[in-house]
């Protein structure tokens, strides 16, 4: 039985495909891996996957081990590489599922052991995260140990940028150079190396070269979010995510009357009122009180007062100048194609985009359009 629900996230796949085409031009020979953790970053993984797969993609990535299994139950078959280092307690489950490993340290490298069974890993390098990995120096040892592991089978070397999509950053290039050095310590290993996430593929292009990458790892831009200040319409990207609601209950209110928690507006004249049937236990931040808009009957209306965990309200402006055709029902988009697109609202609540369609709740129901 489906249940109606006044809030949604649509999901659209043709744009996935579109996205996914514009990147793969970009690359060029160089092999996409598509990001797909945290629920494909709130858009559903399965169905991600599913649509990447179809479309050519053999090596998918996750954050942890539970996110695989949900791709592997569903019949994905492709690689899946899980970013969150492997646990004495993880390890059964790389083998169960054939998933791939990480190996950023001795530890990992004694825990993807423990095994006793044939294992793809990917080391990973600090050139400058410092996060995961070792440093370069001391990457060259683990390589190597790896590389005479008696089940532990190099699949991949790699690093990641802190600002990679900061198109000035000097420091990426500082990072890409370090890991070119790595690259010359090890001579001819038998390895892919990549560098490129999804900001540094379209503002690095030195860090997707055939001559010295093999991959990319590929996140945000398949969903259409990459913010690059400046350089949005020049991407090509398509918004795949549309997060909108409906309007559950319109009023006239006089002169003065407070609007929701903590009286953070006020009426400044007789207004109308919309009341939106999504709160910030859907995914709508509360830093969009008094400070966002949605889009009506294609025409932007200010959100005012405080932003509830259920719902929210709007302006519609001077009962003599509201347009009529807006009514209890009507739709109210909160983010996609047109204004406000998401990387608007991260910009109004000082966040990323990433955190808008991840923070989409499991509450809100997914609908997939072909």
């Amino acid at each position: 039985m489906t249940v109606p629900s006044a809030t949604r996230a649509e999901i659209h796949l043709d744009r996935l495909r579109h996205n996914v085409d514009v990147i793969q031009k970009k690359l060029g020979v160089i092999e996409l891996i598509g990001v797909v953790k945290a629920n494909g970053y709130g858009h559903g993984s399965v169905r991600v996957a599913t649509t990447l797969c179809a479309m050519g993609v053999k090596q998918l990535a996750v954050a942890t081990v539970a996110e695989a299994i949900v791709l592997r139950e569903a019949g994905i078959s492709a690689s899946i590489l899980v970013f969150a280092p492997p646990t004495a307690r993880s390890m059964a489950f790389y083998h169960e599922f054939g998933l791939d490993a990480i190996v950023d340290s001795d530890h990992s490298l004694s825990v993807v052991s423990s095994l006793n069974e044939p294992i793809h890993c990917h080391v990973k390098v600090d050139t400058g995260m410092g996060r995961l990995g070792q440093s370069v120096a001391m990457s060259v040892d683990l390589i190597k140990n790896v590389e005479r592991h008696p089940t532990a089978k190099l699949a991949s070397i790699w690093t990641h940028f802190a600002r990679g999509d900061e198109p000035d950053s000097d420091f990426t290039l500082v990072q890409f150079e370090r890991f070119m050095s790595l690259k010359k310590a090890l001579g001819g290993v038998a390895a892919p190396f990549h560098c490129a996430a999804s900001g540094a593929t379209f503002a690095f292009p030195q860090t997707i070269d055939p001559s010295c990458m093999s991959m990319a790892r590929i996140g945000i831009a398949l969903y259409g979010l990459l913010d690059l200040p400046g350089n949005e319409a020049s991407l090509d990207l398509q918004p795949v995510m549309e997060f909108k609601s409906e309007i559950t209950a319109i009023k006239t209110v006089p002169k003065g009357t407070p609007i929701s928690y903590g009286n953070r507006w006020t009426a400044p004249s007789e207004r109308v009122i919309a009341t939106i049937g999504a709160g910030y236990a859907d995914g709508v931040s509360r830093s969009l009180t008094n400070n966002g808009h949605v889009r009506i009957q294609g025409k932007g209306y200010p959100m005012v007062g405080t932003v509830c965990m259920d719902m929210f309200m709007v302006d519609l402006g001077e009962p003599d100048q509201v347009d009529r055709s807006i009514q209890i029902g009507s739709e109210t988009s909160i983010f996609g194609l047109h204004l406000p697109t998401c990387i608007e609202v991260a910009h109004l609540t000082n966040s990323i985009t990433y955190v808008q369609v991840c923070g989409i709740s499991g509450r809100v129901p997914r609908n997939y359009l072909p």
